[in-house]
């Protein structure tokens, strides 16, 4: 474990990530914003000071900081002062240069920041988590420094990948740790378990339907493999029955709002 934790982490410090994942995912970033907004709502809810200082962990391109730091001017009047943290240099730089306005910058690993006790309001830790050698460690960080945080995760422990892992002898596993640093394998009881151990009260989650955004979007589903798309098909029937059901069946994503304690 020692020897894949170290692997990870050199992943991004010299930037390899970058290498392998060139497009920073950034066809997917408007989804993923629509998907954050009601927890910045619920967020908004809960704090009713007039300006938030809003930090984005492993932000990529910068484009989500963006996107929801303008949300909160434009729709409550609030001011936003922008943070950012990544341990890639080359994310730090793209973030950066798309936030040319951020407050405090740091290329740093979130397990231990240079950042003061609750000095952020609200925290972005999209896609992150599975990412961390230790995410107990970044866990516990968040919770010094941060007031409220939102956590995407994707919840990889289920028993499609399962089954694949297995019938693939563990390469789709070892392809997800070395081509997309995925060291972290969550379904959502493990997460809640973890996430409530380490940063705090959980006030809102929801699962994020990903099936139906593969198959309406077009940078998806014109590159959607047959097999894939009746996969896709299934699991939105069945998300619509029970959508915690369809997270331990096929591969989605959840959503959690934290209150740090």
């Amino acid at each position: 474990m020692k020897k894949t934790d170290e692997h990870v982490k050199n992943f991004y410090l010299t930037d390899e990530y970058i290498i392998k994942n060139p497009s920073f995912h950034v066809e997917d970033s408007p989804w993923k914003v629509e998907k954050i907004i009601p927890l910045v709502d619920r967020f908004i809810s809960n704090y009713n000071k007039d300006e938030i200082n809003l930090l984005d962990v492993g932000g990529g391109a910068g484009l989500i900081l963006n996107a929801i730091s303008t949300y909160i001017e434009e729709s409550y009047g609030k001011k936003v002062n922008k943070y950012a943290v990544d341990l890639s240099p080359g994310m730090f730089e793209a973030q950066k240069k798309r936030n040319p306005d951020l407050k405090k910058a740091l290329n740093e690993d979130i397990c231990k920041t240079s950042l003061g006790d609750k000095e952020i309001s609200l925290t972005l830790m999209i896609d992150l988590l599975e990412h961390v050698p230790n995410p107990t460690e970044a866990l516990e960080e968040v919770k010094r420094i941060s007031k409220f945080v939102i956590f995407k995760v994707p919840l990889e422990n289920n028993f499609i990948l399962s089954i694949w892992s297995i019938i693939k002898r563990g390469k789709p596993r070892q392809r997800a740790i070395e081509t997309y640093g995925h060291i972290n394998v969550y379904n959502f009881d493990k997460l809640k378990y973890q996430i409530e151990r380490h940063s705090g009260q959980i006030l809102d989650y929801y699962f994020t339907n990903v099936f139906n955004y593969f198959l309406n979007s077009e940078h998806n589903k014109n590159n959607m493999k047959i097999r894939n798309k009746l996969i896709n098909l299934v699991a939105v029937y069945i998300f619509k029955l029970s959508p915690k059901l369809c997270s331990l069946i096929f591969n989605d994503f959840v959503m959690i709002l934290v209150k740090c304690y």
